[in-house]
């Protein structure tokens, strides 16, 4: 007995550490994320913070900065878009980039937001106007930390956590348009995107398309955003976003 002991001691132990090996993400192979630079439609690398093109910004940050296709806002703390069903208070102070776009269109971002603080949160978002938007983003839930979370809002804001990935630090997001219709996606490594919500929105010729940068309960956040690209195109199956 005490022979068949010693040899299974060590056999245990390296059970335990192979296992705690595979939990630990330090430990993990790096993800499979679409390199920047094989990405040649980076809508950030046309622009600086000191000229930002045909983008404008809607409550526009204190602090931002454009260098190299990278951009980093700081949102400031009570920054949200957030009509809540319970007491009707309409929360409308998140700094967005945007343009102006006309018919349908594809919408990707690669986002890393600042997770400090609980509902911290990088945004895709089609605003129509501040009581008929689409928020879709990578958040620090209360529920569930950091998840996908879409937030749907004609009049009255809904408010619905979807994918947990607290092992991801980035994630990319896409929203398509295909006439009244919206699909959002997102992907770990921009190229396999999965549907998150399907919507419909109300018909208008033109809607602002971009990036939400929220901090509603804590002190300020410093987002970034690596990727920002808008297609000009017509979508088949709004279910895979292409």
């Amino acid at each position: 007995m005490q022979k068949k002991a010693i040899h299974k001691i060590p056999f245990l132990a390296l059970l335990i550490l192979t296992q705690i090996s595979c939990d630990n993400p330090e430990n993990q192979p790096p993800l499979k994320v679409a390199q920047k630079e094989n990405l040649k439609n980076n809508m950030l690398a046309n622009i600086s913070t000191e000229s930002l093109g045909n983008f404008k910004w809607l409550n526009e940050p204190k602090s931002f900065q454009i260098e190299n296709g990278t951009l980093k806002v700081v949102a400031e703390k009570e920054t949200d878009f957030f009509n809540n069903p319970e007491d009707k208070k309409k929360t409308s102070t998140a700094p967005v980039l945007f343009k102006e776009i006309n018919g349908d269109f594809v919408a990707k971002v690669l986002v890393r937001p600042d997770f400090t603080s609980l509902w911290n949160a990088v945004a895709l978002m089609v605003h129509i106007d501040n009581d008929n938007w689409i928020k879709f983003a990578f958040e620090n839930s209360d529920a569930t930390g950091k998840s996908i979370v879409s937030v749907v809002t004609k009049n009255v804001s809904d408010d619905a956590n979807g994918a947990i990935l607290n092992d991801q630090d980035q994630i990319w997001l896409k929203i398509v348009r295909r006439d009244d219709i919206y699909s959002m996606l997102w992907s770990k490594n921009g190229e396999d995107f999965k549907m998150a919500r399907l919507t419909t929105m109300a018909k208008v010729d033109s809607v602002k398309i971009g990036i939400e940068f929220q901090s509603p309960v804590g002190e300020s956040a410093t987002h970034q955003i690596d990727y920002f690209e808008i297609e000009k195109t017509t979508v088949k199956d709004l279910r895979k976003g292409q």
